[in-house]
């Protein structure tokens, strides 16, 4: 058949052609990310090593966080063994899927084009670019919010029966809130969508559907709630103290400076697009919704900045609402043919080319375990450096002295040669001075005396620990480890017998 004789391409198969080019192009992604864990010399950090610490006694709580975490960690652990890419490796697929889920979830509100868009700004976001990485809570909790969102999408559509719809939402934020207790957004964000939509003819969320979704979501989280009333509410007591309003800055400064950072965290031109959804939301039916699953949480974010102090990342449950709002306003410019719709087309490509570009770079960074030629002050690579060093110091020591027994200096210490030491038999305390437990080592794994037992106690100075009830032996052994290229992590280590 001629060229010219050729039936054209229809919508349909130019739509299967573009899925499956954004697909490739998001597995890609994450095989090199994959990749990026393997040949990566750096380290583990001091929550991800206190994670996998909890994954080895499951339960239903820890001390500073629910439990759904150390769960993902403990099978991955199973499956791929003692190495630091078994930790980490959920992370950059949980991302995937979540980006798989904001892809469905703004194809059933915009259409395909804005479901392909929505999931390529998430796979590209920096942030998601640090979090497929280094794991940490907010990655599986992302994926629950998101599966949430798709719920609501579902009922909006009539993909999915309302009153099941809102089951499942709910039921998804329980499961998020075993990940962080930054789920109960999501909640809230329930609740101002029927607040503000109640009086409509067709609110998204109604009064028995609310309910229904509340009711999922207390059966989901039952389990940590429960763990939580069994042990004197540790853990949100820990969510307490981290928001430290004791300690009131009240500076408007600091506010400012949190939204300044947002980003850092989803990229300039994507953050600054991103705030398109407060004029949407006035015409729009679906922004109308999405903007009380994201603005709230950085409104409330900034408050806490103003107050006290708030971490860059806190305010991630925000985005996936709008990286889906984000997709469909892309989308719909598309075959319009106005000069306004071709430049917001452009923009978007430019917010997803810078994305990609920072994606790149960290993605080197983590493969070289580097800064490259960047000489920063404080090299945030710092803290995944060295611990494996100050383990193999520690060895001989333990042979030489025939000892069994570390009290660390702290919980950093602690979590990293617990994972040093996995295969040994080796105990890692922690000395709780004043007998109040503030983190996890101390309330489960402080030093506890032992008569007669030879002991190493690690400490900054080379005065001995002030720690009763143990007769120092010698003078201690120092360990210097380079962690940066003005940086070193010096160590005393103390032997005693208690």
């Amino acid at each position: 058949m001629k060229a010219k004789d050729q039936p054209p391409k229809t919508k349909q198969s130019f739509t299967l052609g573009a899925n499956h080019l954004t697909l490739l192009v998001i597995v890609v992604l994450t095989l090199i990310r994959t990749l990026a864990l393997a040949i990566s010399p750096l380290e583990l950090g001091v929550d991800e090593a206190q994670y996998w610490l909890w994954s080895q006694t499951p339960s239903f709580g820890y001390f500073t966080k629910p439990p759904l975490i150390a769960w993902i960690i403990s099978g991955s652990h199973w499956l791929f063994g003692h190495n630091v890419m078994a930790v980490r490796l959920p992370a950059c697929w949980l991302h995937l899927a979540t980006a798989l889920t904001l892809w469905q979830t703004a194809a059933w509100l915009y259409g395909q084009r804005a479901g392909r868009w929505a999931a390529l700004i998430w796979i590209t976001l920096p942030a998601v670019g640090v979090g497929s990485f280094l794991i940490s809570t907010d990655t599986p909790l992302l994926l629950c919010l998101a599966l949430a969102l798709l719920a609501i999408a579902g009922s909006e559509c009539r993909k999915i029966p309302s009153a099941h719809a809102f089951i499942y939402a709910g039921f998804a934020l329980g499961i998020g809130m075993l990940a962080k207790y930054a789920a109960l957004y999501g909640l809230f964000g329930f609740f101002l969508i029927w607040a503000m939509g109640r009086h409509r003819p067709t609110p998204v969320i109604c009064g028995k559907h609310l309910l229904l979704a509340l009711a999922a979501f207390l059966v989901a989280a039952c389990p940590n709630l429960i763990w939580n009333f069994m042990h004197d509410f540790s853990t949100v007591r820990h969510i307490g103290d981290n928001a430290n309003f004791s300690k009131q800055t009240n500076n408007l400064t600091e506010s400012i400076y949190f939204l300044i950072t947002q980003a850092g965290v989803v990229g300039p031109l994507t953050f600054l697009l991103m705030f398109g959804i407060l004029n949407a939301a006035r015409h729009e039916r679906h922004a109308s919704w999405l903007i009380w699953m994201a603005v709230p949480v950085l409104i409330l974010m900034s408050i806490q900045a103003y107050f006290s102090d708030a971490n860059a990342n806190w305010a991630m449950t925000a985005y996936p609402a709008l990286s889906v709002w984000l997709g469909g306003w892309i989308a719909s410019h598309f075959n319009t043919g106005e000069r306004v719709s071709k430049t917001a087309i452009w923009l978007g490509y430019g917010a997803t080319g810078i994305n990609a570009s920072l994606v790149v770079a960290l993605l080197g960074i983590t493969m070289a375990g580097s800064l490259g030629p960047l000489n920063l002050k404080s090299d945030p690579l710092r803290r995944l450096r060295g611990w494996q060093k100050l383990a193999s110091d520690l060895e001989p020591l333990l042979v030489n002295h025939k000892a069994n027994r570390i009290i660390a200096d702290r919980r950093v210490t602690a979590s990293l040669l617990s994972w040093y030491f996995y295969d040994k038999p080796v105990t890692i305390m922690v000395h709780d001075a004043d007998g109040t437990p503030s983190n996890h080592f101390e309330a489960n794994h402080g030093w506890q005396h032992k008569a007669g037992s030879p002991i190493l106690v690690l400490s900054g100075s080379s005065d001995a620990p002030s720690i009763p009830n143990i007769d120092w032996k010698s003078i201690p052994k120092q360990s210097h480890t380079k962690i940066s290229h003005n940086r070193e992590r010096n160590f005393y280590i103390h032997f005693g017998v208690e």
